[in-house]
């Protein structure tokens, strides 16, 4: 499909991403795992995985069973998201722009081979070698930077992400299990209030309290398979509530980046790339 973007991951970076890209009159592809793990479920379109179809600041993604509906939904100027972790659509339709939103802070696969004009998103790639080119996350004066070389720095290494992860509380799975949700995004919580419930091997069930009070600024999917030590639910102790629905100032940063390397790109390889329909009018 040559007016396509293919997006890897569906949680709060890639949807920013998939946002803008989408307003701007791109198609769009999102490729998700079959249990997203993104907390911040308001404001992310891999909640369409879970529900079919989820809308986030007035723009809606609809879920696709397969390539071939996801084609179909496409055509229809709808913006998409299908199971595919392992990229098998990636052949199929043959994309002229891969971004890889997982975020996962390493890379699981994606390689400048994949199409004409790749971009990493943080730490785990390499400019130059990996993609064609790394968008900065890490907070601070680099924030949104466009890397045609080297590498995206890691969070933990910059002042001030350290001081807002110091002002959020993540509440990390103690062992395997199946999540149980107590409550919405946004919803103001007391200190060692239940907030939900783990469902481990053997019909017992872990109560899972809030270490501070604050608000709920997420929490996965209700019945959602975890593992020990992952990120189940994040409290922020300062932040409003109407802040947790809407899409944050990083990622409208990083998005931004985004757009620019695809239209810079498009510039150049117009007669190639045609991702705009406008255009050709």
């Amino acid at each position: 499909m040559k007016q396509l973007i293919m997006i890897r991951g569906g949680g709060e970076l890639a949807t920013g991403i998939a946002h803008r890209l989408y307003n701007c009159g791109y198609k769009v592809l999102m490729l998700e795992q079959q249990y997203p793990s993104a907390i911040r479920r308001n404001i992310v379109f891999s909640e369409a995985i879970y529900d079919g179809e989820t809308t986030v600041e007035r723009v809606t993604c609809y879920k696709a069973d397969d390539a071939k509906e996801a084609s179909k939904m496409l055509k229809e100027g709808k913006l998409v998201i299908m199971v595919d972790p392992g990229l098998e659509s990636l052949k199929v339709f043959k994309p002229k722009v891969l971004v890889d939103a997982i975020y996962a802070k390493r890379n699981l696969g994606t390689n400048k081979d994949m199409a004409p004009l790749t971009i990493g998103i943080g730490p785990g790639f390499v400019a130059g070698q990996d993609v064609t080119c790394v968008i900065e996350t890490a907070r601070g004066h680099n924030l949104g930077r466009i890397l045609h070389d080297g590498i995206a720095l890691p969070e933990k290494d910059i002042a001030e992400a350290r001081a807002i992860m110091r002002a959020s509380h993540s509440i990390n799975s103690p062992c395997d299990g199946y999540l149980e949700a107590g409550h919405p995004t946004a919803y103001i919580i007391d200190k060692d209030e239940v907030i939900g419930r783990l469902h481990v091997d053997g019909g017992h069930v872990l109560e899972i309290r809030t270490p501070i009070a604050g608000v709920l600024r997420g929490m996965l999917h209700d019945n959602c398979p975890v593992r020990t030590g992952l990120k189940i639910a994040e409290i922020d102790p300062s932040t409003k509530p109407a802040n947790c629905m809407s899409i944050s100032a990083k990622t409208r940063c990083v998005s931004g980046s985004v757009l620019e390397v695809i239209v810079g790109w498009e510039h150049t390889h117009v007669k190639k790339s045609r991702l705009l329909p406008w255009k050709n009018k």
